[in-house]
């Protein structure tokens, strides 16, 4: 900043020898702080695609990845096309979200995050890849540098579980020194061959909009249809429970 030292003090010329000061010279004023300028908003053209078919080892399938080249977080409400290998469309497959990326619901931090993408209909088996386009965009509140929350299931008096238990509730744990606001779900994932990718057939809410304090914890209790859903898919192979920031 001009005018100011190390130290971000306010520094005025000193006086030369002609400059003798007097008591009727004005008292220094204080130094007025300078307000940081503001992140820019974000815009559809920091926003970046990539559908992976299949995950890494142990990892979630039918992924689909937002990189964020912006500095600001953002919600965008994307409209997801499936396309055949020669890059065709496929309007008779429906493509739905896990985390709400098509619903304006999902929040991505500068960097990027990722939905998890299914396809329903006669041609789903031929999808290749997909075509995003960014149909609205909204600033979210959330920091760039926020850490993923932990989501841990747990019996009723709070002792841990695994994801393929029975659990009656799920402990959110926000590691940042800000609030944060996330969603849950449990994700159930249909069994196919090695070298297919495997769908989540189930997609459960635990709760609603969650806003976790900062350096806290919330219990979410499993109820409702995410009860049924546990009670019926506990013990399985292949289940997951997700948060994800969102608004």
């Amino acid at each position: 900043m001009t005018g100011c030292d190390p130290s971000g003090a306010s520094t005025t010329p000193a006086k030369g020898p002609s400059q003798a000061s007097s008591a009727t010279d004005a008292a220094p004023t204080a130094a007025t702080p300078a307000t940081p300028a503001a992140a820019p908003g974000p815009t559809a053209t920091s926003l970046s695609f990539s559908y992976h078919a299949l995950g890494k080892h142990e990892y979630i399938d039918q992924t689909l990845s937002i990189d964020n080249d912006g500095q600001a977080s953002a919600a965008p409400t994307l409209t997801i096309t499936a396309v055949d290998g020669s890059g065709n469309d496929l309007p008779d497959v429906q493509v739905t979200t896990a985390y709400g990326s098509d619903r304006g619901s999902l929040v991505i931090q500068p960097g990027g995050g990722y939905d998890v993408l299914a396809f329903h209909g006669a041609d789903a088996q031929r999808v290749a890849n997909v075509r995003v386009t960014v149909k609205e965009l909204a600033a979210a509140d959330l920091p760039a540098d926020a850490s993923a929350v932990e989501a841990e299931p747990a019996d009723f008096a709070g002792q841990q579980l695994t994801k393929f238990d029975a659990f009656d509730q799920v402990i959110v744990k926000n590691p940042n020194n800000a609030a944060v606001s996330v969603r849950i779900v449990y994700l159930v994932y249909n069994q196919t061959p090695a070298g297919t990718p495997q769908q989540a057939i189930e997609v459960v809410p635990i709760g609603g909009l969650i806003t976790v304090p900062p350096a806290g914890t919330v219990s979410v209790a499993v109820s409702g249809d995410a009860r049924t859903a546990v009670q019926k898919y506990s013990g399985g192979p292949a289940v997951s429970v997700k948060a994800y920031f969102s608004r």
